[in-house]
């Protein structure tokens, strides 16, 4: 059986519990042109410390064949590949009651044998009280940041039942998927 854990390592996790409690004061990404997505990074400002949400492409085994699978992370650091990007600010000034990751468990089987455990990390959702501001993997390839603000956002999620149906398998193979929260 093959295993695939993309989801946040633990140091990422540790930034952001370090997060709670804290006031964001603004995050910074692209320019929500055609959507509302950033590429490849989203700034998070709180007073003097600032952090990075980065989704990078890198070459991993996607059920059989090698992909460009994108691996979210987050850093303290600015990597250079970002330096020059225009970030466009989005003020907040509200004070980070939770922080909530979403990771999904897909399991993969052919004729009732498991053949691939594969975690991923499908967001993060920053909890101010009674609002909320998610970032979302849209899907496996994409490098894009889903950036939401609103209301109960988990709903907003691309559902687990349209994921495990979203690949085309041979017969005999079928996909389980759940989903996970984990709040700091």
């Amino acid at each position: 059986m093959v295993s695939i854990d993309v989801r946040l390592k633990d140091e990422d996790v540790q930034i952001l519990r370090a997060a709670v409690g804290k006031k964001l004061d603004r995050i910074e990404h692209d320019e929500f042109v055609f959507t509302n997505a950033s590429s490849q990074a989203v700034r998070f400002v709180l007073g003097n410390a600032i952090f990075y949400l980065y989704s990078f492409t890198e070459p991993l085994d996607y059920y059989g064949a090698e992909e460009d699978v994108a691996v979210w992370s987050v850093e303290e650091k600015e990597y250079p590949l970002i330096a020059d990007k225009s970030f466009v600010t989005t003020p907040i000034q509200e004070k980070i009651s939770a922080i909530r990751i979403v990771q999904e468990h897909q399991r993969l089987f052919e004729n009732a044998q498991q053949t691939y455990d594969v975690w991923v990390t499908r967001g993060i959702i920053i909890g101010f009280g009674d609002h909320e501001l998610a970032f979302e993997k849209p899907v496996w390839f994409s490098e894009d940041i889903v950036i939401r603000k609103g209301y109960d956002l988990i709903e907003k999620f691309q559902p687990v039942e349209e994921i495990c149906k979203a690949g085309k398998w041979k017969d005999g193979v079928t996909m389980e998927c759940s989903r996970e929260v984990v709040t700091l």
